[in-house]
């Protein structure tokens, strides 16, 4: 007698309910899918046909059309750096005016500021429309020949300075080259010139050999020399202009150094200086130098007969010149005793002696005074006015007529 495993609800066999499932699910499916195959065939006819056909071309034309619409989209896509205010502003001209700005429009879009990367179908079409828009790139090149640190690119045939004084900067480095070193008037310099220089302002000073202020002032002699009596640096030296007038053969032999070499030193160095803290360490020792020199009394100013001492000691003008010139030399120097001539303002002094290229100003007086009038400014400066009492002060008013000269702005 055979018996059935899945007949009895006694059997110990094991029973998968997903089989059970799938099973189940597999002839559901076929059946639903016979009846709605029966379902189609019945209720199909002709008409249905041509309207699924109509709907077909509905469709893709509709895709067509969002694919065309997307195309313009992505082309009039801006680019963060391009705002559409411009694009609007664009539209408005456009309109208003009636020519062919549109095209012009059309164009500037397919400039590289409107491109938004990373679509190669989009740089395709563009591409395409630039080929028939008429617009032509002209590339153009040039040689540039920059001059390197040693100066190799210039045209050593030509005895050219690289630097030049202006007229009043080559009187003021003049008068220091004749009056206070080149005393037997030879035209040539050494440097038993800057030590008889140097020994005059210790002298005048009252400062021992032992002093601190007189090794610092020894320090800026050996400076002095190394940048005006040695020979210049090779990137200087062979120049044509520079090995003639500051070259051994310039002063008849080495150590020597002529006017127009002291000029031409000179203009080297002041080149490339605009301000105080831009000159050498050895250059703002010499202008705290002679401020000491000059205030030997140590009061921590300048005054007028201090002065006129180390004109008539130092600089060898006659009791009659300095009589001429001292109130004028301090009244520059102070604007008029409006200033206390302590060291921050002979600092600026000094600088005007050093850079200062226009004549009446208060470097003028530094060290050799001009020897010919200066020429007068082209208006006065009135510093009364601000020394007065607020009360007294009178309102500028454009339509009430006054008689003072001069106005605070």
């Amino acid at each position: 007698m055979e018996v059935k495993r899945h007949e009895k609800p006694g059997n110990l066999s094991p029973i998968n309910p997903a089989i059970h499932k799938e099973e189940d699910g597999k002839t559901s499916r076929s059946s639903s899918k016979s009846e709605k195959d029966l379902r189609v065939i019945q209720d199909k006819s002709p008409s249905d046909d041509g309207l699924r056909r109509s709907e077909r071309r509905l469709s893709r034309a509709s895709e067509s059309s969002r694919d065309t619409f997307d195309r313009q989209d992505s082309k009039s896509t801006l680019s963060p750096k391009v705002s559409r205010k411009y694009f609007t502003n664009w539209r408005q001209a456009c309109d208003k005016t009636k020519d062919k700005t549109k095209e012009l429009l059309k164009r500037w879009r397919t400039l590289p500021e409107t491109e938004v990367p990373g679509n190669p179908m989009q740089e395709a079409e563009r591409s395409e429309e630039e080929k028939h828009h008429g617009w032509s790139v002209h590339v153009w090149t040039t040689w540039v020949n920059r001059c390197s640190q040693d100066l190799e690119c210039l045209d050593l045939e030509e005895e050219q300075p690289l630097a030049q004084l202006s007229s009043i900067q080559t009187d003021k480095m003049t008068l220091f080259f004749t009056e206070l070193l080149d005393h037997d008037r030879d035209d040539v310099i050494c440097d038993q010139d800057f030590d008889n220089f140097f020994e005059k302002l210790a002298h005048f000073a009252d400062w021992s050999t032992n002093s601190s202020e007189f090794h610092i002032m020894l320090e800026v002699k050996r400076e002095f020399i190394e940048h005006f009596i040695n020979p210049l640096p090779t990137k200087w030296a062979e120049l044509p202009y520079y090995k003639r007038v500051c070259g051994p053969e310039a002063g008849g032999m080495a150590g020597r150094t002529t006017l127009e070499g002291w000029l031409a030193r000179w203009a080297l160095q002041l080149s490339e200086m605009k301000r105080f803290v831009d000159l050498p360490l050895y250059l703002q020792y010499l202008c705290k130098i002679v401020f000491h020199v000059i205030d030997r009394e140590n009061m921590g100013e300048i005054r007028k007969p201090a002065l006129a001492a180390f004109y008539r000691s130092v600089i060898g003008l006659s009791a009659k010149r300095i009589e001429e010139i001292i109130d004028t030399a301090y009244d520059r120097m102070t604007s008029n005793s409006y200033l206390i001539l302590d060291y921050g303002t002979f600092v600026h002094c000094f600088t005007n002696w050093l850079m200062g290229k226009n004549p009446n100003g208060p470097g003028q007086w530094v060290l050799v005074p001009p020897k010919d009038a200066l020429p007068q400014p082209p208006f006065p400066v009135d510093y009364s006015a601000l020394n007065t009492e607020p009360a007294k002060l009178e309102p500028y008013a454009p339509d009430k007529k006054t008689n003072r000269h001069s106005v605070i702005v």
